[in-house]
């Protein structure tokens, strides 16, 4: 009697059984606990005008939407002392964006600024999925997200700055720049 179809069979079976428990493992390591929930939340604002800030400068590509000398001057102060800040809080980052949004940017800059957020949210949730389909389904653990400084030590929320030093830094810079010549 040929047992190799059987045999096939259960092969196929203990290496299913065996992703499945692998991949089991994997989504247990992206559990995020409530401390980290908890750091989420309080950093989202101080992420959302990270990110507005980094794509402001979009604005400047469409004439119709470029700022204009008296935004610009209304902006740079803010720029300006967000460069400079140690830290930003998370209370400070919704006054920044409340003030840039209601106050300087126009109607048509906020709807533009809106459309290339949600863009930048699509790119990063299709980079997202192919890096865990790249992985085999092995994405990082979630525990090491947001968890370090960019100098490799334990994460301090005081002491977070996004536009102190890197690539936002930098194109914070050059947006600077481009504002002080209007």
């Amino acid at each position: 009697m040929n047992n190799a179809p059987l045999n096939s069979a259960l092969l196929t079976a203990v290496l299913a059984l065996s992703a499945l428990a692998s991949a089991q493992q994997t989504n247990q390591n992206r559990q995020l606990t409530p401390e980290m929930r908890a750091r989420i939340t309080q950093m989202q604002s101080i992420n959302d005008l990270a990110q507005d800030i980094r794509l402001l400068p979009e604005l400047e590509k469409n004439r119709a939407t470029a700022m204009s000398k008296a935004q610009a001057k209304q902006l740079l102060p803010i720029l300006t002392g967000l460069q400079k800040a140690v830290s930003v809080q998370p209370n400070d980052a919704r006054k920044y964006l409340s003030q840039i949004g209601d106050r300087i940017l126009t109607t048509k800059q906020r709807t533009t600024l809106n459309a290339l957020t949600l863009k930048a949210g699509q790119e990063r949730t299709a980079q997202r999925g192919q890096r865990q389909a790249g992985a085999g389904g092995r994405g990082g653990n979630a525990a090491n997200a947001g968890g370090q400084n960019g100098q490799g030590g334990q994460f301090d929320p005081g002491r977070f700055n996004p536009f102190k030093t890197g690539r936002g830094a930098d194109a914070l810079k050059a947006y600077i720049a481009v504002l002080q010549k209007k």
